[in-house]
């Protein structure tokens, strides 16, 4: 690992302005950025320490939702009374990624503006259309765990279990650069490689996540959050289907959101209609399983995610209506 050095500013201004004057990452946990140094894959002279910045941490409510400091730990977020009560969807998901010991380091803005784990994008012997060369090698090459939406520029899925889940909430991502404030609906958030290749998320040189609002209008009891891993002591998600059912008592008012499966959450409005459309029977349940692959372009080694989502899909509706799996 390069050695480098660490700044750790006061302010959000001082952090911006010493972000777009050097182009140095700013470090929250660390649990993706170190990984990255230590892999070569960047090589910073300079990271940009947050965690001495105030208002960073915590979880508070007013009269818009619940509050959830970028900085605040997964673990946190998962256990806090307000979420597990309000938003039980993406506690549960939460309480189910990666390990204890990362969930208490790793942060929810960290979680997600990681960087995804395509093995190719992640060694320093391939150039990319998402590092700065043309071309998606795991188009052609190994690309077990890629996407199967949104593949044809770069084939990359969005690593953040929690992103789906906030996209399903309608999530706020409160953003600040030098003296600047904006807020930025969740699933506006996330940037495909149609976009711009070179980035996961809407953020400009010197910005950074402040905070994530979970609007009080869109709870719900009637959720349901399924995921299959290759093996799930300790695992990225082969795939995760998120079902959220009349949002704040709205009937008819649903989300359906993939991920894993593509660059960035996938909202599927096509599934979201069917589930208005009627009761929870098997014939609902099989006209969305059909529909599920439409629009997938699998690769030569991924086209098991479709029926895993067909399957995820079933048992996330199931769930969503009370029903228990056998």
């Amino acid at each position: 690992m390069k050695p480098f050095q660490v700044a750790m500013p006061k302010t959000v201004s001082q952090a911006s302005r010493l972000q777009q004057e050097e182009s140095a990452p700013f470090l929250a946990a660390g649990t993706d950025l170190l990984a990255r140094i230590k892999e070569y894959v960047t090589v910073p002279d300079l990271v940009i320490d947050l965690k001495r910045i105030d208002g960073f941490h915590g979880i508070t409510s007013d009269e818009r939702g619940v509050w959830i400091g970028a900085l605040t730990s997964m673990r946190e977020v998962a256990e806090h009374a307000a979420i597990r009560d309000g938003f039980p969807a993406l506690s549960e998901t939460i309480e189910n990624a990666a390990t204890p010991q990362i969930r208490n380091m790793a942060t929810i803005g960290g979680n997600l503006c990681q960087q995804p784990r395509c093995w190719y994008l992640r060694h320093e012997g391939y150039s990319c259309v998402k590092n700065g060369g043309t071309g998606c090698w795991a188009r052609e090459g190994e690309n077990e765990f890629h996407a199967v939406f949104g593949n044809k520029v770069c084939a990359v899925t969005h690593p953040s279990n929690a992103a789906p889940v906030l996209v399903a909430y309608d999530a706020v991502i409160e953003i600040q650069g030098d003296g600047k404030t904006r807020e930025v609906a969740a699933e506006h958030f996330f940037v495909t490689p149609e976009q711009d290749p070179r980035k996961e998320v809407n953020l400009a040189a010197g910005e950074m996540v402040t905070r994530i609002l979970l609007p009080g209008e869109n709870q719900t009891t009637r959720w349901g959050y399924s995921e299959a891993r290759e093996k799930q002591s300790f695992d990225w998600a082969l795939a995760s289907v998120t079902v959220l059912l009349d949002r704040g008592g709205r009937a008819g008012e649903n989300r359906v959101v993939f991920g894993a499966v593509s660059p960035a959450p996938l909202r599927r409005k096509d599934l979201e209609k069917i589930l208005a459309d009627g009761a929870n029977d098997p014939d609902r349940i099989s006209q969305l399983q059909q529909k599920v692959g439409e629009g997938a372009t699998p690769l030569s080694q991924n086209g098991y995610k479709v029926p895993m989502l067909q399957g995820l899909i079933a048992k996330a509706v199931r769930m969503a209506h009370g029903q228990k799996e056998g």
